[in-house]
């Protein structure tokens, strides 16, 4: 799973133009008859958040390490993200037991001891999960996903909404193409704010640890999440 991933956030309200837009370009995916599919997270750390750290510091060459579950069929899978110099990102997974809570298993490590040091250190540390459309374009092998209703927690603390009025936008490409539909549109939107409508950095990981540890300095990430704080008060205004 090697591609470009290019991110966005819009109103939810936008989100039946967008669908519009991408009408006749690509297709929606569905499983099992449903197209709105749930995606729950698990997120593992090293010792001294050495992840975290590493995305708040914009360090080029990065990693997520965290279980996901897909409602629609049940299945999870152990994965590892990581995000190349140059902007490139490349996913490798496992099949793994039912229960996304259940401890990391033998097979588990094995294969994330193949592509990090230090693994058997690794805990979980946060979780959450969204609702997921996504639109598939053949022509172009593009995938956007669209993520919606977000909401995380720190293990051992409560859940709450993420970027609420928000939806996350990412556009998956074999390579760069500014020319995809759905760029297009985005680019063409008058009603672009700020954040709003723009290619901008997003890590859903880290903006919830962001939201729910008050104490974590964000350095270069915290104009960024400055940044989305204003968009969810304006969408929230956009929908009041």
């Amino acid at each position: 799973m090697r591609r470009f991933d290019t991110k966005y956030v819009v109103p939810e309200s936008w989100l039946p133009e967008l669908a519009e837009a991408m009408s006749g370009h690509a297709h929606v995916l569905s499983v099992s008859g449903v197209e709105q599919c749930r995606y729950d997270n698990l997120y593992y750390e090293l010792p001294g958040d050495q992840f975290l750290q590493d995305h708040l510091r914009g360090k080029a060459r990065r990693m997520k390490i965290r279980k996901r579950r897909y409602a629609s069929n049940g299945l999870v899978f152990l994965e590892v993200k990581e995000r190349m110099p140059g902007g490139r990102t490349a996913k490798e997974r496992i099949a793994t037991g039912d229960d996304i809570h259940q401890p990391l298993s033998a097979a588990d490590h094995a294969f994330l001891g193949r592509k990090l040091r230090g693994e058997e250190h690794i805990e979980p540390r946060l979780s959450g999960g969204f609702y997921r459309t996504t639109f598939v374009d053949f022509n172009r092998s593009e995938r956007v996903t669209v993520d919606r209703s977000l909401n995380a927690q720190v293990l051992g603390e409560a859940d709450a909404p993420l970027l609420e009025g928000l939806a996350v936008i990412e556009v998956k490409q074999p390579k760069p193409d500014r020319y995809s539909p759905i760029q297009i549109w985005l680019r063409s939107n008058s009603r672009r704010k700020g954040v709003i409508g723009r290619k901008t950095k997003v890590s859903k990981y880290t903006i919830a640890r962001l939201a729910r540890d008050g104490n974590i300095a964000g350095r270069a990430y915290l104009a960024t999440y400055r940044r989305l704080m204003d968009a969810q008060s304006w969408a929230g205004d956009l929908q009041a």
